[in-house]
């Protein structure tokens, strides 16, 4: 049962996104009592283990939504820096009388020349 679960694990950890292994319960669900020669203790520890996960998970889940929403509030503001600075460096090269599409593609497809990045940093 352990050597499955090993490979099982080692096959499965590349196609995770996680660089912490998966985790993986082996246990019965079943009402019924178990049969003789079954590794009770090894599934009876790892029932426990489940349990005590999906608890901490439960627990954990308002956490895990301030930590979400954070980061979609970090990525909201780097973006809003990214827009003004954009606006700023388009402001700062228009004209009266140039063509302001122009302007605008050329900052778009050039960013470096104008120093965007140089002024989100």
């Amino acid at each position: 049962l352990m050597r499955v679960q090993s490979a099982l694990i080692w096959n499965i950890s590349p196609l995770m996104s996680s660089a912490q292994p998966p985790v993986m319960y082996t246990t019965s669900l079943w009402s019924l009592p178990f049969e003789s020669g079954a590794p009770v203790r090894i599934l009876q520890a790892q029932e426990r283990a489940l349990l005590r996960d999906l608890r901490s998970a439960i627990d954990k889940r308002i956490e895990n939504k301030i930590a979400s929403a954070r980061r979609f509030a970090v990525r909201v503001r780097n973006h809003a820096k990214m827009v003004d600075c954009y606006l700023t460096t388009y402001y700062n090269h228009k004209s009266l009388f140039g063509n302001k599409k122009q302007i605008s593609d050329q900052i778009i497809e050039h960013p470096q020349n104008y120093h965007i990045y140089e002024g989100l940093s």
